[in-house]
């Protein structure tokens, strides 16, 4: 996975979209490049003026003086709202369905249970 960014893994998806049966349904895991986020919350790192740029585009109603771990408060309950991912909306635009693996939850993958099959297959070097 090392080769493997959010890039590189939106043109390739971008290349395949056209080639799946209508209304199909995309299965990832959580990997770093199936989670690049659309205009991304701001973390403890941003700066204020931009913290509050950001709430306000989501609507919120700020009062300028309040300090930064106030604002994060806000930002914290408004993120799950607003979060998404660049990978979920091109599969959507192409009428596709996505569906995120839970977290920690490898089993569930079923190119999991293929590489467990193909890995039993393999001569180990004692043999």
């Amino acid at each position: 996975h090392d080769e493997m960014n959010g890039d590189t893994f939106r043109e390739w998806m971008e290349g395949i979209l056209p080639l799946l049966k209508p209304n199909s349904v995309i299965v990832v895991d959580n990997a770093s490049y199936h989670s690049v986020t659309i205009d991304k919350a701001p973390s403890s790192h941003t700066l204020k003026a931009d913290i509050i740029k950001w709430l306000e585009n989501k609507g919120e109603v700020i009062n300028h003086s309040m300090v930064i771990p106030q604002l994060l408060l806000r930002v914290k309950r408004l993120k799950p709202l607003h979060k998404k991912y660049v990978i979920d909306e091109l599969v959507k635009a192409n009428n596709h369905t996505i569906l995120r693996l839970p977290p920690y939850h490898c089993e569930l993958n079923p190119i999991e249970l293929v590489i467990s099959l193909v890995i039993s297959k393999e001569p180990r070097p004692d043999e």
